[in-house]
């Protein structure tokens, strides 16, 4: 298939010289038949946006191909313009998918044109949803096309880690690890293609990486409540043996005593703070670290305060909830609350 199909070619994965894209559209002889649609902000616009050189004429085509609804090889090219000049525009992205269904278009090339985008623009939601509809797309074509159905598994399979990989690319090459867009897509592919089985080592060596690491953190509990909820004694025990190990090796780190209120208190999943021995004994050795330097830690001061509320000793949690209150000023009303419901 030649190059210039489905808008992917030389032009739409940016690769074309530059005097080759700058011919205007209306200079190009696929295009006289098209009167552009010029952008109409009323008589008196209150504030005249300067577009760089080409939006107003890309846009302008486009906003004809829209008029004429259009669905042809020249509009899926001329929405990889429209993208590259502003890639948050959702409009082009959907016309682009009203394109690739209509020709049926080769979703693999549409599959490397989405690479770049997400690498490029990570925090842009509009290529990441565009990538999520063409992974559906594309897993139901493999289940349509094969006979074979051990085939099929393995074609989706392959497809799954494919995303996966590509998610932990893009983290990497941007050096961001906390980008919603990709935690959302990867947890989408986790959950279409069954693998939340396999997930946990992938979390446990970024926070090997990282401990502070809070999307991490999150996921992790995404994983467990997807891969056995209601949670059982023996997988609580685990994640809170998890959660105090990282505190004893990074006291500071509100994620792990974060996640560890997420086994511990009141709520679906959780025990008492009180049945848990090892938490009082790790909260005083953080505290007695702290001290040694000058210092305290909050986190060990509330987590103590909670295991005395479960036990019923509320002598000792006001006690600790006095400390907070010098200890943590900016939050001086949230521990005057506290304390104030405890004696209700």
């Amino acid at each position: 298939q030649g190059s210039s199909l489905y808008g992917l070619g030389p032009a739409a994965l940016g690769t074309m010289p530059q005097a080759g894209r700058d011919v205007p559209y209306s200079e190009r002889p696929e295009w006289k038949d098209v009167t552009p649609v010029p952008q109409d902000d009323g008589p008196e616009p209150l504030a005249v946006i300067s577009y760089p050189p080409g939006f107003q004429e890309v846009h302008g085509y486009f906003r004809a191909m829209q008029q004429r609804n259009e669905l042809s090889e020249r509009a899926l090219a001329l929405t990889s313009d429209v993208i590259d000049k502003n890639s948050a525009n959702y409009t082009a992205w959907w016309y682009r998918r009203r394109c690739l269904k209509a020709l049926g278009s080769d979703l693999g090339a549409e599959h490397i044109f989405t690479d770049r985008w997400a690498r490029d623009c990570p925090k842009n939601y509009q290529v990441w949803y565009h990538r999520r509809w063409l992974v559906t797309e594309m897993a139901e074509e493999i289940k349509q096309k094969s006979k074979d159905a051990q085939k099929a598994q393995e074609e989706l399979s392959a497809l799954a880690e494919q995303e996966l990989g590509y998610h932990m690319d893009c983290m990497q090459v941007n050096d961001d690890y906390k980008n919603y867009n990709g935690w959302s897509h990867r947890q989408f592919v986790l959950e279409k293609f069954g693998l939340w089985g396999k997930e946990l080592p992938f979390v446990e060596d970024l926070l090997t990486d990282d401990i502070r690491n809070n999307s991490a953190w999150n996921h992790r509990h995404t994983v467990v409540k997807k891969q056995c909820w209601p949670v059982t004694d023996e997988i609580r025990q685990r994640e809170i043996d998890f959660a105090l190990k990282s505190i004893r090796s990074c006291a500071n780190n509100e994620c792990a005593w974060n996640y560890l209120s997420a086994f511990l208190g009141e709520g679906e999943g959780k025990v008492s703070w009180a049945s848990v021995d090892q938490v009082e004994p790790l909260c005083q050795e953080v505290l007695a670290a702290a001290a040694a330097v000058g210092q305290t830690c909050r986190f060990a001061l509330e987590a103590l305060a909670n295991m005395f509320e479960a036990r019923g000793d509320v002598a000792s949690a006001m006690k600790q909830y006095e400390t907070l209150k010098e200890a943590d000023k900016i939050r001086l009303k949230y521990w005057e609350w506290k304390m104030a419901y405890l004696l209700k």
